[in-house]
């Protein structure tokens, strides 16, 4: 079974943010799937903006959007629900 674009997990950040860098290291060490976006690129600063978004990290599971979130504050688990459920 192929991975679903539609679950994968969508993480907007840049390299001088801590908790975006956080971000990317949790997601890597539990083998999680993510795209990430580099917002000081402009073609994704404007994909950003396009989303709604206003804050990093950003991070797009499906429908549910989550800004200026820190890693701490979703489990692995609940991400995990997230990318089942859509």
């Amino acid at each position: 079974m192929g991975v679903d674009m539609g679950k994968n997990i969508l993480l907007f950040g840049k390299q001088n943010c801590g908790l975006c860098q956080g971000w990317k290291k949790k997601l890597e060490n539990f083998n999680i799937p993510f795209t990430y976006f580099d917002t000081e690129n402009p073609e994704n600063l404007a994909e950003f903006t396009l989303m709604g978004l206003t804050k990093i990290p950003a991070l797009v599971i499906g429908e549910n959007k989550f800004e200026g979130i820190k890693p701490s504050d979703l489990s692995i688990d609940e991400i995990k629900k997230m990318i089942e459920n859509e």
